[in-house]
């Protein structure tokens, strides 16, 4: 089982203290962090460097997003905001190459632009991409929910990810956690991964539930995000200094 988290703050300080903690992976939040290509593929350099697999979280399906995240460098892309099958089969098009989807193919920094001694086999490079460079929709829409058997299902989808607050929204029942109806829905979704051998992410904003979806057979857990857990780490500080360490 795999154990990651959202980066939202940026810097590639805060990538590189990342990398000491013992997580598997990383999302580096294009969706909701403000990143520009540009200082995403610092922080891929980053994450690689101190041996953090870097995901990508991108906040459009359209082609130029879905390529130019792979070509700097992501090993996976978690793509929100789904609501149809037609959407997934549209992105393994852009993010995979033949005989998958239709990948755009360009010598990119991955590869040393075409120097690297892997690459140069153009149809072992492209397989190679096709299992490294993974694809992720996320299931956070009611539209999603209702075909997440169809959509796990997909050639070139490479996993599931569950995104509880937004699909909790969306069923109308607001960051309800607890409520039989999203339990329900999470199964649900965890079952079409497993019944079609496809990996199964979830986020978790506390380690009650990260434990809970764990146990249940999650196939790795996204733990909040850095902000959230830096200021909390400071709380819990400040907290124990106020009540212990003054007189």
């Amino acid at each position: 089982m795999s154990f990651g988290t959202f980066f939202e703050l940026g810097g590639r300080g805060a990538m590189e203290s990342l990398t000491r903690t013992g997580l598997d992976y990383v999302i580096i939040d294009t969706e909701h962090g403000c990143f520009s290509e540009e200082s995403t593929a610092e922080y891929i350099l980053s994450a690689e460097k101190g041996g953090l697999l870097p995901y990508v979280r991108i906040g459009d399906i359209r082609r130029p997003y879905v390529l130019r995240m792979l070509d700097i460098g992501a090993r996976g892309l978690i793509v929100p905001n789904i609501h149809s099958v037609e959407q997934v089969k549209e992105l393994v098009y852009y993010a995979k190459f033949p005989p998958i989807g239709n990948r755009g193919y360009c010598p990119n920094r991955t590869s040393g632009w075409g120097a690297d001694e892997w690459s140069k086999d153009v149809l072992a490079y492209m397989a190679e991409c096709n299992r490294r460079c993974k694809v992720i929709p996320q299931c956070e829409t009611k539209e999603a929910l209702e075909q997440i058997e169809e959509i796990a299902a997909l050639p070139g989808v490479d996993g599931i990810f569950v995104g509880p607050c937004d699909l909790s929204i969306d069923l109308g029942i607001p960051l309800q956690f607890d409520n039989p109806t999203l339990i329900a829905a999470v199964k649900r979704i965890l079952k079409a991964c497993q019944d079609n051998g496809k990996e199964s992410y979830i986020f978790a904003g506390n380690m009650k539930d990260a434990i809970r979806w764990a146990k249940e057979g999650f196939d790795s857990i996204t733990y909040s995000l850095d902000a959230s857990v830096f200021i909390q780490a400071y709380q819990t500080l400040v907290d124990q200094f106020r009540k212990e360490g003054t007189v």
